[in-house]
């Protein structure tokens, strides 16, 4: 099977998640190409949040109701940036694409763009994969993430053929690894186990890694 890695990454990991998984496929027999989706001009970080704001003051709402959480969806505008020129801007040829990004809230903007411009998206596989702080909090990193995502892969006529999802342990705001702390807290109360468990390194992230690709290959 021919297999597209396409992913953006800001901080790294989600670039690693990405070549564990071209390694492990290619172990499989298929033959696997990446593209590294590169915006270009990079935001400061500081004004990547900007457009996130508004839900803020509804995030407990959000969280604690599914028909706003549906209704949000539906009328929430992904923002995009810009990206450099792709490789492979038609993806026609390849079986299957895993789309790999980074948990921005919703889906990263540079990942959104390259949904938004990519050819030969229609009736092809796309497995979505990605990396985000804290353990896998079933509305807050979960489907916050992958409801509006599926439906954008949906939306250019592709089908979704499998989920990813490992921690990173890892958030760039705040100054003294406040949301580290915060999640590693919740991954014990909630999940009773330790972050780390959930991260690439981790059992629980390794086992995810396996069952992704035995499910998609």
């Amino acid at each position: 099977m021919r297999i597209l890695i396409a992913y953006h990454s800001r901080s790294g990991h989600t670039a690693r998640l990405a070549e564990v998984l071209a390694a492990e496929l290619a172990q499989r027999g298929h033959e696997v190409v990446q593209e590294v989706i590169l915006p270009v001009r990079d935001w400061n970080k500081w004004l990547l949040p900007l457009p996130l704001l508004p839900l803020l003051p509804l995030l407990p709402l959000y969280l604690a109701w599914s028909p706003f959480r549906r209704l949000w969806h539906a009328i929430y505008l992904q923002p995009q940036q810009a990206i450099q020129p792709l490789t492979h801007p038609d993806v026609s040829g390849f079986d299957l694409v895993l789309l790999g990004t980074p948990k921005w809230l919703y889906v990263s903007f540079p990942v959104a763009r390259w949904l938004n411009t990519v050819q030969g998206l229609d009736g092809r596989r796309v497995a979505p994969f990605a990396t985000f702080c804290g353990p896998p909090l079933r509305v807050f990193e979960v489907e916050m993430l992958f409801d509006p995502l599926d439906a954008l892969i949906r939306k250019r006529g592709a089908t979704v053929a499998g989920r990813l999802h490992v921690s990173s342990n890892y958030h760039p705001y705040f100054w003294f690894g406040e949301m580290e702390r915060l999640f590693r807290w919740l991954s014990k109360k909630v999940f009773h186990r330790p972050l780390h468990d959930f991260t690439l390194d981790g059992p629980l992230g390794k086992e995810a890694v396996q069952r992704y690709c035995d499910s998609i290959s």
